[in-house]
């Protein structure tokens, strides 16, 4: 139970980063996304606010590292 609140928290600050992003008409990558997250952890006055945008921080660049995809499997290429 505490693991699955965990992972909550860290899609939730995912999502008000994305939101942010889109307020501002910015493009959506996930370099672009962790730099926002990077901006909410130097603002962070909450320990577990800052626990759960290093959980999301985390969960990007290893879907980064996974090649974009959490799954794995790789999207079609674009024609």
């Amino acid at each position: 139970m505490y693991g699955n609140q965990d992972k909550r928290l860290s899609d939730t600050i995912i999502g008000e980063a994305i939101l942010d992003l889109l307020d501002e008409g910015a493009r959506i990558t996930n370099a672009i996304l962790l730099l926002k997250l990077q901006t909410f952890l130097s603002a962070a006055d909450e320990t577990w606010r800052e626990t759960a945008i290093r959980a999301a921080i985390r969960s990007i660049q290893a879907a980064d590292l996974d090649g974009g995809s959490r799954t794995g499997v790789q999207p079609p290429p674009l024609h």
